[in-house]
């Protein structure tokens, strides 16, 4: 398939062209602030090797140098990516084709709704199409909310060869459900796909602004940006929101400009043959990083369009939230140990190095945020940080931290919503402290194995709760011992580290108390509604 496609690729009548996101005056200024951003890092790096400490406490210094490097590698990584950010220049839509729009609903783990929220606006989608809901729990209330829209019906419910225990079709997990579909209809019907998940909604144009790119027969894939439209209803969504910005902006316009745009699960399109060439959605958790993989080792090329045309429901709740980053790292992590390596030769140069980088994030903030819980732990207990660390650090840091802050409002020139994007993330910084037990939960479960069953990211409120912050509470108290210990040995004698160790206790004591809020369900109709009112108006 790979020879035929590229012979296709090379005479086709026309191609996707793309352009640069630099405007002309961007690259001195870029020059500027990368002159800048060197000098800060050189300037402290100096300082850091010419400590004395490193002889006397070598093994606490290259532990601390380890987290620095880690951090700023992949501060400056991220930097240096937005040379090659890159957008395609809009195509029209070729008449007649036969395109399905599709999303999936579990009853009861998924309110209606939400779901009719979402099936009136993929009605709404102004290119012709067939709007399809595969229902799992085949439910006749859900029967009738199709009837009365307009919307196909699909389940496998009762469909024994549609439900196995593994592979394409596993039972309880979205690409069965999506694979069941495509093998009794959508490769039989259709030329283009394209998914929703139930909580998105999409603007009328969607389809006009997607379908053009598939006139480059090349083109197996495009996607667009995750946003959404309930972050003012908690603290957890609006960090939630604050940590993607950067992802679906400058990152994933870098990855098409390097020729890997990344595909998402929360609503995608497909070319029909190259997704049947690929043998349809993954059998994975991760389906859209491994699709995406397998898209690129067969020669489909992906685009990528940084314009927000759809909004979905960002988890509102600290379980929510938790156990969707848990699941996330530990499929991602999944891919990259025992996957990536049997598609990695079959890859482009630049696609290997960017799949190998991608989603390694889950381990350097995993590792930073232990680096930094057990450095402070280590000095309340010990006391030597003078010895450590000079009265002229806290300045030196100050310069660095300063000019990559700058650097990071620099980049937020690129973000697809500057009006409500832009500004100081503190409550992604918050969900990063919080979330980075179970990140190494994650990486665990990968190195021993573990296999997990597939886990739905509810979209109503679970009944009862978890205390999911528990490791922390376990930080806490070895944090409060080690203060103890530290003072009733009269090792910890300086007044600021006392002070440390009181804000680190109450900002501890302060994400605890936190899981005892009463969170908000993820789906808000009245927020639904507002959003469907602008979409209407626009």
């Amino acid at each position: 398939m790979a020879t035929s496609l590229m012979t296709t690729c090379e005479r086709g009548v026309e191609t996707v062209v793309s352009e640069r996101v630099f405007r002309w005056w961007d690259y001195p200024l870029f020059l500027a602030l990368t002159g800048l951003n060197l000098w800060a890092v050189v300037y402290f790096a100096a300082y850091w090797v010419s400590l004395r400490g490193w002889a006397v406490y070598p093994v606490e210094f290259a532990f601390l140098a380890s987290v620095l490097v880690v951090l700023l590698t992949n501060i400056e990584g991220r930097w240096f990516l937005l040379l090659f950010m890159r957008k395609p220049r809009p195509m029209s839509p070729a008449s007649g084709l036969k395109v399905a729009v599709v999303t999936t609903v579990v009853p009861h783990a998924e309110s209606l709704e939400m779901l009719e929220e979402t099936l009136k606006a993929l009605v709404a989608l102004d290119y012709p199409h067939d709007t399809w809901l595969l229902d799992e729990g085949d439910e006749d209330r859900v029967r009738e909310l199709c009837r009365r829209i307009g919307v196909r019906h699909f389940s496998r419910r009762n469909r024994p060869e549609y439900q196995t225990a593994v592979g394409r079709f596993l039972r309880q997990s979205k690409h069965g459900n999506y694979n069941a579909w495509l093998d009794q209809v959508g490769f039989n019907h259709y030329d283009i796909l394209t998914t929703f998940d139930p909580d998105h909604v999409p603007q009328p144009p969607f389809l006009r602004n997607v379908l053009g790119y598939f006139r480059d027969p090349c083109v197996g894939y495009v996607q667009l940006p995750q946003a959404y439209y309930n972050q003012k209803a908690s603290f957890i969504a609006r960090g939630a929101a604050e940590e993607t910005y950067a992802f679906y902006s400058s990152v994933q316009m870098a990855g098409y400009g390097l020729g890997y745009p990344v595909l998402i699960g929360c609503h995608n399109t497909h070319r029909m043959s190259a997704l049947k060439d690929i043998g349809g959605f993954a059998c994975h958790d991760a389906e859209d990083l491994l699709m995406t993989l397998q898209y690129r080792s067969r020669g489909w090329q992906g685009v990528y369009v940084p314009e927000i045309l759809a909004r979905g429901l960002a988890p509102a709740d600290w379980e929510t939230y938790l156990i969707q980053q848990r699941r996330w790292a530990r499929s991602v992590l999944d891919i990259k140990f025992r996957i990536y390596t049997h598609l990695s030769g079959h890859l482009p140069p630049n696609t290997r190095i960017a799949s190998f980088l991608h989603g390694f994030n889950y381990l350097h903030k995993s590792f930073i945020m232990f680096g930094f819980t057990a450095i402070v732990i280590f000095i309340l207990a010990t006391g030597i940080v003078p010895r450590l660390v000079t009265a002229a650090a806290p300045s030196k840091l100050v310069v660095l931290v300063g000019v990559l802050q700058l650097c990071e409002f620099y980049r937020q020139r690129f973000y697809l919503d500057r009006e409500g994007e832009t500004g100081f993330p503190w409550r992604a910084g918050i969900l990063q402290y919080a979330k980075w037990p179970y990140f190494a939960m994650a990486l665990w479960d990968v190195m021993k194995g573990r296999r997990v069953p597939y886990a739905l990211t509810r979209k109503v409120r679970a009944q009862g709760r978890q205390f999911l912050l528990w490791p922390h509470a376990v930080s806490l108290a070895i944090l409060n011992i080690a203060w103890i210990y530290g003072t009733a040995s009269g090792r910890l004698t300086s007044t600021f580290l006392h002070c440390v160790a009181a804000l680190a206790v109450i900002a501890g004591m302060a994400l605890l108390l936190s899981e005892l809020l009463d969170f908000p369900d993820p789906f808000d109709k009245e927020l639904a509604e507002e959003m469907l009112r602008k979409r209407q108006g626009g």
